[in-house]
């Protein structure tokens, strides 16, 4: 099992990316999985059933990236003013030992909420979580926390950007969509700097 795993139909979201769906890419049915917690996906809990939950992994890219290389530099040279009051307005503040080490996103989940935080001591991520797609009989929602090694979660997700971007690169649709694919780019040279800055290694 990866440490990190997202799980949607390729095939589908090159059809709905030609066909121009959504915005700029199109939401597509995602499941996202941290060392096997369900951190993004629909879950019925009493029938046991799992399906993927919508998502823009455009956006999702976009700000898992640019969270990491904040984190990685430890907002040396990437921290946003915003950051810190975003997670004081939407985290689960009491939780949240370094709140300057933090940022909020959704990950562009609809129902969804997380904060990434990172621990300097054990150089470790921790994931802070509310996925309220999991559907129960009687209410509606899951809180929790996942921990899991800083440097090798950046490298799952940076191999899931690469090839990301590589599946948009190979559609004839480029062209429409060329900014936004160099945006992606940059974020991802980002996070490949600051992890080399970090760790003296190169991804």
């Amino acid at each position: 099992m990866s440490l990190v795993e997202l799980i949607y139909d390729k095939e589908e979201h090159k059809k709905r990316i030609k066909d121009g769906m959504g915005y700029p890419y199109g939401n597509i049915e995602t499941i996202f999985k941290v060392n096997g917690e369900l951190l993004g996906a629909i879950v019925w809990v009493e029938e046991g059933k799992i399906e993927g939950d919508e998502c823009d992994l455009y956006g999702f890219f976009g700000d898992i990236l640019t969270g990491l290389a904040f984190l990685l530099d430890e907002g040396k040279s990437t921290r946003r003013d915003y950051y810190r009051e975003d997670v004081e307005k939407f985290g689960p503040i009491d939780q949240i030992k370094n709140p300057d080490l933090a940022y909020y996103t959704d990950l562009f989940f609809p129902f969804n909420r997380y904060v990434f935080e990172l621990d300097k001591d054990k150089d470790e991520l921790i994931i802070h979580y509310r996925n309220d797609m999991y559907l129960y009989k009687d209410r509606a929602g899951k809180t929790g926390m996942v921990r899991v090694p800083l440097k090798e979660f950046t490298k799952e997700i940076v191999k899931l950007a690469k090839d990301y971007i590589k599946l948009v690169k190979n559609l004839e649709v480029l062209d429409m969509y060329e900014g936004w694919i160099k945006n992606l780019e940059k974020y991802l040279a980002d996070v490949k700097k600051y992890y080399k800055e970090r760790y003296g290694e190169e991804l």
